[in-house]
């Protein structure tokens, strides 16, 4: 790590310290100054200052740059690089099996299901009621 990047870090107060680990836990403004005893306002300015500080793009990412720093870990790839992603199809089975016994399903799988699950329904209940209005007519019922 360079000796300018250490100075920055050690260039943050107790407070933007405080602020910058609540902020990597997700916490908002309002629940951060409650947790400290302070004002949203002093938490925002607080954040701001750490963010210019670190060189940061926004109060996560120089809240990420803290808590590398803090844990002595230094990537060297982006902390925010999300896993790959599930295809869509094949659609796997909604309902619980053996060897995935919870729901994973992405929400283009739910929302494809939810399709398929629809349009089934409506061909299903318009066969039923085409098949009662046949039998109707085959066994007298003239009145249709």
């Amino acid at each position: 790590m360079s000796d300018d990047r250490a100075k920055r870090f050690d260039a943050l107060s107790a407070g933007q310290r405080d602020c910058l680990r609540l902020v990597f836990q997700h916490y908002k403004s309002h629940d951060i100054a409650h947790r400290l005893g302070t004002t949203p306002r002093y938490v925002d300015k607080q954040l701001m200052l750490a963010k210019n500080i670190l060189g940061a793009t926004s109060r996560f990412d120089a809240a990420k740059q803290f808590a590398e720093w803090e844990s002595g870990v230094e990537s060297s790839y982006r902390v925010d690089f999300l896993p790959s992603q599930k295809p869509v199809w094949p659609l796997p089975s909604s309902l619980p099996t053996s060897t995935a016994p919870t729901n994973t399903l992405t929400w283009q799988q739910v929302a494809i299901w939810v399709g398929l699950i629809a349009i089934i329904s409506s061909v299903a209940l318009t066969a039923a009621a085409m098949a009662i209005v046949a039998l109707m007519l085959v066994f007298g019922g003239s009145h249709v």
